[in-house]
């Protein structure tokens, strides 16, 4: 088979867990949390046809963080079951003894605890499939998509199984855990035309296997990626509008949302630093954070420190709701945790229009579709956005041609304010938010 079978059932690393923490405090330990993962991944690549790389990795963590008062100290061990326990954790708390007093240390408050779970997300979706089988796809999916005349050659396919298995537990009563699959798809393709070569890819991620994109599906969708980067042509700078691909609009979300985290709250590095209950959006936009839908991809039961995690809006009518913090970000701030220990789970962003890109395209008329940035240019600080690009230039409202070695500047402020319109064409995951048109005169778009 594919996979291996896990090691450790829940009601073992709970009493893994239970005996550190009780160990922990009789060494002297005011406080504790641990956690204990273990996680086993399977993974094949293919390249022409033949196996580029084909491994299974089976891994234990063991996590422990003591507190002596409000100081902190944190070990790691790549193994659950351990020799010299005492040892180890005596070694924590030493790390513990050296370390700056911070009164925001400390481990989660006990009222902020997520109660025990009675109700499934299907999160955990095991999946046999023998390893001649798994390899048997993804060279299927490779073949599939080198049938196109367009198409000079794969850049590799891959197929990738993981599940996962845990338990958090800490001093102040929490011991809860969960298991988890998480499956995958991906092809990467080389196109050549009189214009030159070009490669794209797509893929696709689930909580079931048997969810995944059929190949020949994935397959079409690289396929016209490729494509529509074949007909190239050029584009003068300015400033025009301009529309974020689905993919590239969830980044646009991603910069917001690390905005409005608290690591970069308390220490006062955000461009949306005391920003709660203030317009930053059109009001038709809302975003909502929904940790409970059934196989998402960022669902959970709680958040990476044990912490209750809820529905709710983070920007409610364009105005700034709510913030995303952790036990530590919190008390800097003098707030509560809002349950986003790990990141946010699971965000659903307004659309107002329907239809496909071309459509948005059409109501667009005149700019440039953004299919692809280069780098990571946000200032947080100031919210000064560049970075590289590559388009599709729109020309009264059809698509026109492909073009690369571009330059996208502006300020995150404006662009959220200067939203028209979200589509419905996102891809469900961890970030819904369909293709984003931005009004003219926000970006600036520099040709080389």
């Amino acid at each position: 088979m594919a996979q291996l079978d896990f090691l450790y059932p829940q009601v073992t690393l709970q009493e893994i867990a239970s005996e550190i923490v009780t160990k922990a405090k009789k060494l002297g330990a005011s406080d504790i949390q641990v956690e204990l993962s273990e996680s086993i991944s399977t993974d094949v690549e293919i390249l022409n046809q033949g196996i580029e790389n084909f491994e299974t990795s089976h891994e234990n963590q063991l996590l422990i963080t003591v507190f002596k008062g409000h100081k902190k100290g944190n070990i790691g061990i790549s193994s659950i079951k351990v020799d010299h326990l005492d040892s180890i954790i005596q070694q924590a708390i030493d790390i513990a003894t050296f370390t700056e007093e911070d009164s925001a240390n400390g481990i989660l408050e006990q009222d902020l605890i997520a109660p025990k779970y009675n109700f499934d997300l299907e999160l955990f979706n095991p999946y046999s499939i023998n390893n001649i089988d798994l390899i048997s796809q993804a060279k299927d999916l490779e073949n599939i998509s080198l049938n196109n005349k367009y198409i000079k050659s794969s850049d590799g396919a891959s197929i990738s199984l993981t599940k996962y298995n845990f338990i958090t537990a800490s001093s102040n009563g929490l011991s809860h855990g969960y298991q988890t699959t998480r499956y995958s798809k991906y092809i990467s393709l080389i196109g050549e035309n009189e214009h030159g070569m070009q490669t794209d890819y797509w893929y696709s991620s689930t909580r079931k296997f048997t969810d995944l994109l059929d190949n020949q599906v994935l397959a079409n969708i690289a396929t016209q990626k490729i494509i529509r980067r074949l007909n190239k042509g050029s584009y003068n700078s300015g400033k025009p509008a301009i529309i974020f691909e689905s993919s590239i609009a969830k980044s646009i979300i991603g910069s917001l949302m690390g905005a409005l985290s608290g690591g970069n709250l308390y220490r006062r590095l955000s461009f949306l630093n005391d920003s709660i209950n203030t317009k930053i959006m059109p009001e038709w936009i809302s975003i909502t954070e929904d940790p409970f839908i059934k196989q998402g991809l960022a669902s959970c039961y709680f958040d990476n420190e044990g912490s209750q995690v809820s529905k709710r809006h983070i920007i409610k009518d364009g105005i700034v709701n709510g913030y995303l913090l952790s036990s530590y970000s919190a008390r800097k701030m003098g707030l509560k945790s809002t349950g986003n220990a790990g990141g946010n789970h699971n965000l659903q962003i307004t659309s107002n229009f329907s239809g496909n890109l071309p459509s948005l395209a059409s109501q667009m008329k005149d700019g440039i579709i953004i299919i692809e940035t280069i780098g990571n240019g946000l200032n947080m600080v100031t919210g000064d956005y560049s970075v590289g690009a590559s388009g599709l230039v729109v020309i009264n409202g059809i698509i026109s041609h492909f073009v690369d070695n571009l330059t996208i500047s502006g300020n995150m402020k404006d662009i959220y304010q200067n939203i028209l319109a979200i589509g419905d064409d996102c891809e469900f995951g961890s970030v819904m938010c369909g293709s984003m048109l931005i009004a003219q005169n926000v970006i600036q778009i520099t040709a080389k």
